[in-house]
C-alpha cells in the first residue's frame, strides 16, 4: 500500500467525544449493541474481545451486559486512554481489562485466547492490512462463536474517498476545520433549512454513542483506509468456517454477524 501522511488520531477524536457523551448517547450505544445480540448471542457469563476499542463506549456496554472477560485493546495509545477512562467510569471492573495492542501483531495476538464474542466495529480497514487483520481476529473466535465487524463497504466511490482523506491529514488545523465545513457542515445545514429544520441543529447524536460532528472527523480523517463489498467479506469467512447470520448495509460500513461452525 501507498505510504500516507496520516496527522489524525483517532483517540484524540474520541478523547473529545468523551467531553460531550451523556447518558442518552450511552443507551443508544446500548440498543445498537441489542439490536444484534437479543435472542441470538447470548453475552452474559461469556469471553467477549472488543478489537480496536476506540472510545472504549462499546466496551463499556458491552460490559453492562454482565460478560465472564472482557478484553479492550487498541493500537491508538490516545484510544486506549478514552477506553480505560470508560473503564474507570464503570467502577473499574475486575473483569474488564485494557491494554495497548495490535491486530497485526501476530505474537500479541497469540496470547490473547479464544473468546464467544470478538467484537470490531469499523477499525480493521484503518489498519493498512485489512485481510491479514481480519484473519488475526476471526482466529481468535471459538468453535461456536460470533463475530460481530463493520467493515467500510464504499468500493465505487473509493478514489474520491481517499484522495479526500488524503487532503484533510495533509492540511494544517485551518485546512482541516474549512474541509469539515465545507464539504459536510454547510450542505448539510443548507438542506435542513430547505426541509424547514433548525439548521444550528445539524450535530445530532447517532447510534453506537456517537454524533454528527466526531462522526465527520473520523471520517475525513480515517487513513489508512481500504474498503470490501458484500461478496469480499462472504467468499474471505466461508473458507474459515463462519456462516453469516445476519448483515446491515444500511451505513458507510458494511455490518455482519457471523458464527463459527
Amino acid at each position: 500500500m501507498e505510504t500516507e501522511k496520516i496527522t489524525f488520531s483517532f483517540g484524540k477524536n474520541w478523547q473529545n467525544l468523551l467531553k460531550v457523551i451523556d447518558e442518552d448517547s450511552l443507551k443508544r450505544s446500548q440498543k445498537d449493541l441489542e439490536r444484534w445480540f437479543k435472542g441470538r448471542v447470548e453475552i452474559k457469563g461469556k469471553d467477549i474481545i472488543d478489537i480496536g476499542s476506540g472510545s472504549g463506549i462499546h466496551s463499556m456496554m458491552l460490559n453492562a451486559f454482565e460478560p465472564n472477560r472482557l478484553f479492550s485493546f487498541d493500537y491508538d495509545p490516545n484510544s486506549v486512554s478514552a477506553t480505560k477512562s470508560m473503564w474507570e467510569k464503570a467502577g473499574s471492573p475486575k473483569n474488564w481489562d485494557v491494554q495497548h495492542g495490535s491486530v497485526l501483531d501476530k505474537k500479541y495476538m497469540d496470547t490473547l485466547g479464544k473468546y464467544d464474542l470478538v467484537y470490531s466495529w469499523g477499525v480493521l480497514h484503518h489498519t493498512g492490512s485489512m485481510w491479514e487483520a481480519i484473519k488475526n481476529a476471526a482466529d481468535l473466535v471459538k468453535p461456536g462463536g460470533h463475530f460481530l465487524i463493520s467493515i467500510y463497504q464504499g468500493v465505487a466511490t473509493y478514489d474520491y474517498d481517499l484522495a479526500l482523506k488524503k487532503k484533510y491529514n495533509a492540511a494544517g488545523y485551518l485546512g482541516k476545520k474549512y474541509m469539515e465545513w465545507s464539504v459536510y457542515i454547510w450542505p448539510m445545514m443548507k438542506q435542513r433549512r430547505k426541509e424547514g429544520k433548525n439548521p444550528f441543529g445539524w450535530n445530532e447524536k447517532r447510534m453506537r454513542g456517537m454524533d454528527v460532528y466526531h462522526d465527520i472527523v473520523d471520517w475525513l480523517g480515517g487513513l489508512p483506509y481500504e474498503v470490501a463489498d458484500d461478496k469480499q467479506m462472504l467468499d474471505f469467512f466461508a473458507p474459515m468456517g463462519f456462516e453469516m447470520l445476519d448483515k446491515d448495509m444500511s451505513e458507510a460500513c458494511g455490518t455482519y454477524l457471523f458464527k463459527k461452525k
